[in-house]
């Protein structure tokens, strides 16, 4: 409704918008920026379809939409330009992720779809991130698909999980899109299946022989290991998914060396996130490997508070920065320069003057529609994220993070909030 008012009004002028986090969730020091790629494929495919457009102009609401609207609805192609922060990198509040410019009528347009991609990907990201940092040497394996909304969060999910730097993934179709390693779950009905445990644990690993576990029943996890007597030679892992991980884990650990199978590994679940995991490898918990679910498929923390607003605008021949309320929290046209000790919001025609100490963050991706690029390999979004987050200070890396990243603004974009 939006897009047809201001088409209708003759609003076809450019505008910049800006993607921005507001702030961060309570006790966190960054975010990784994520979600670039999926965003990118979205814009080359952007369409309305006959079928669409017919839908639109039959609705009551739209009566009074002349039928010029329509018309550009049928022949519309994203056409704007795109800067953006390459995935991987650790970003903070009011910093923009992605900067669109396109005509305000079909910026509008691309709002919600915009705030889902960037907002679920980098909030997983960064969840994995965390997640990552606390396990330290352990893996955290993504467990989230399956409390998901649907198969394409799920796959978002993982993608962003991957940048975030977990190990592996049990959605197999993210797997194979992405080159994610998977990881397999031997359940309770594959296990029925085969009648005998010995039988189905033989067949999985003739087909898998490195995936796999165990998972220990969950009122007797010490007991259930009395399953694997005939063939404990062949177990290399196992899963205890409980709600007093450190106690239970010491006892399965003890009761596993008794067994004669102390080359078989603890697989941990049940309800973690970076805090239970960090307090479990500070009292060296006998877990090698982290099994993460709730955590990685919430995609969307609310903390974050993700805004897509308007940051100039065009007015005749002119462009303007946008400075009235429900405009950007900083006009203009910007860019972030990263310096060792802060970070500079600048307009980006003053981008230049602090390039040779500080390197700019948004960089062109798309022009006129088009890429710059061939999509980038998800590996160096990874080793990105690795070496960007293994950069920052331990504070801002802590799981209550125990200091903020400075933020500074240049003098143009004070003078340009003030409308000056």
């Amino acid at each position: 409704m939006l897009a047809a008012t201001y088409h209708a009004d003759g609003l076809w002028g450019e505008a910049t918008f800006d993607l921005y986090p507001r702030a961060l969730p309570g006790g966190w020091g960054y975010l990784v920026a994520a979600g670039l790629e999926p965003v990118l494929t979205m814009l080359e495919s952007f369409r309305f379809t006959e079928e669409e457009v017919a839908q639109l102009r039959s609705q009551a609401v739209f009566s009074k939409i002349p039928a010029s609207f329509f018309d550009a609805l049928s022949r519309l192609t994203f056409t704007g330009d795109v800067h953006a922060v390459a995935e991987g990198t650790p970003v903070f509040p009011n910093e923009p992720v992605l900067r669109v410019t396109a005509p305000i009528w079909v910026a509008t347009l691309l709002e919600t779809r915009l705030v889902q991609l960037v907002g679920a990907s980098t909030a997983v990201a960064s969840r994995a991130a965390r997640l990552a940092d606390a396990a330290g040497s352990r893996s955290v394996l993504d467990f989230g698909s399956r409390r998901s909304a649907g198969a394409e969060s799920a796959g978002l999910a993982a993608r962003a999980a991957w940048i975030g730097g977990v190990a592996a993934t049990t959605n197999t179709q993210a797997s194979l899109a992405y080159e994610i390693p998977p990881f397999g779950t031997m359940s309770d009905t594959f296990l029925a299946a085969y009648g005998a445990d010995e039988l189905a644990y033989a067949a999985f690993r003739v087909h898998f022989p490195w995936l796999g576990h165990f998972a220990l029943p969950d009122d007797d996890p010490v007991g259930g290991l009395d399953r694997f007597a005939t063939f404990k030679e062949q177990v290399s892992l196992v899963r205890i998914d409980h709600d007093d991980l450190l106690a239970t884990s010491r006892k399965v650990r003890l009761a596993l060396d008794k067994r004669g199978m102390k080359a078989t590994r603890i697989l941990g679940s049940g309800q973690l996130d970076e805090a239970r995991i960090a307090g479990l490898v500070a009292a060296n918990a006998p877990i090698a490997m982290f099994a993460v679910g709730r955590a990685l498929a919430a995609t969307t923390e609310p903390g974050m508070r993700l805004a897509f607003r308007v940051a100039e605008l065009q007015r005749g021949t002119r462009r303007v920065p946008a400075t009235r309320e429900g405009s950007a929290t900083y006009p203009g046209r910007k860019q972030v320069l990263r310096f060792e000790s802060h970070d500079l919001l600048c307009l980006e025609t003053e981008a230049g003057a602090w390039t040779r100490a500080g390197w700019p963050l948004l960089r062109p991706v798309m022009v006129r529609g088009r890429r710059v690029e061939p999509p980038e390999a998800l590996a160096m979004a990874r080793d990105r994220r690795a070496a960007m987050v293994g950069a920052l200070p331990a504070g801002l890396r802590a799981v209550k993070a125990t200091e903020v990243r400075d933020v500074r603004i240049s003098d143009g974009v004070a003078a340009a909030a003030l409308g000056e």
